[in-house]
């Protein structure tokens, strides 16, 4: 049930993208848009390229009802299904397995183009529904030098994709800094403490928490120690 369950997300992320002006989204800009959406949904960041490769798999196994994928990651599991609507993993497996059941010829014989115009259909209504309590319920937060702030809904900074959902640990933790020799880079576990990626320009940027570079929208990385001598500290 895993491969349904990336190809369906990865289908209402391409529409969103689509109803968002992108006329044919790439594979990669899709997989963003998932992962972008999981990350502010649970708090749990997953590299595009996985997304894709799961649904590569998921793609080529799709015919064989026998076979299916493993998503290895629970908490990304959890985080798709509720991307898809459904509270838990079992009511997504419960309301496919019903579909399944209650699926006639008719339906089976409907022509894709049919099929795509339908799904259209209702990923508008369920925009627009989402939209109307989004707006006037959800909370928003913009980023503003070096970190995110919270921030009034603003309709021209949400189409230029400057306006995101209200994250309270991307408020707290997330901070864009300039490290210098004296910044602890790796707690005494060896766990790092910094990130960092490019930013438009293609210089380097560096942040203290994992996540998505807030201009570019691309993972970024973890620090490592020939990066720390590279472009940091030549002494450490």
């Amino acid at each position: 049930m895993h491969k349904t369950l990336i190809v369906k997300a990865f289908e209402k992320a391409k529409n969103e993208l689509i109803l968002k002006g992108e006329l044919n989204p790439s594979t990669v800009k899709i997989a963003e848009e998932i992962s972008d959406a999981i990350d502010k949904l649970i708090g749990f960041s997953l590299g595009e390229r996985r997304y894709r490769d799961y649904h590569k798999l998921a793609l080529e196994l799709e015919k064989d009802q026998e076979r299916d994928i493993n998503i290895t990651q629970v908490k990304i599991v959890s985080g798709l299904c509720n991307y898809l609507g459904y509270s838990t993993y079992s009511d997504f497996k419960k309301k496919i397995d019903n579909k399944d059941k209650n699926s006639n010829s008719s339906l089976i014989k409907r022509t894709i183009s049919t099929y795509k115009y339908y799904l259209l259909i209702l990923a508008i209504i369920s925009l627009a529904f989402y939209g109307y309590h989004a707006v006037n319920q959800q909370k928003w937060m913009v980023w503003q030098k070096d970190r995110y702030v919270e921030t009034d809904f603003n309709s021209n900074s949400l189409n230029q994709g400057l306006l995101k959902l209200y994250n309270a640990d991307r408020i707290e933790h997330f901070k864009k800094i300039d490290p210098n020799c004296d910044t602890v880079f790796f707690k005494n576990d060896g766990t790092e403490m910094l990130w960092y990626g490019k930013n438009k320009s293609g210089e380097l940027e560096f942040f203290t928490s994992v996540g998505l570079h807030p201009e570019t929208g691309k993972t970024l990385k973890k620090i490592t120690k020939y990066i720390i001598k590279k472009y940091i500290c030549e002494s450490y």
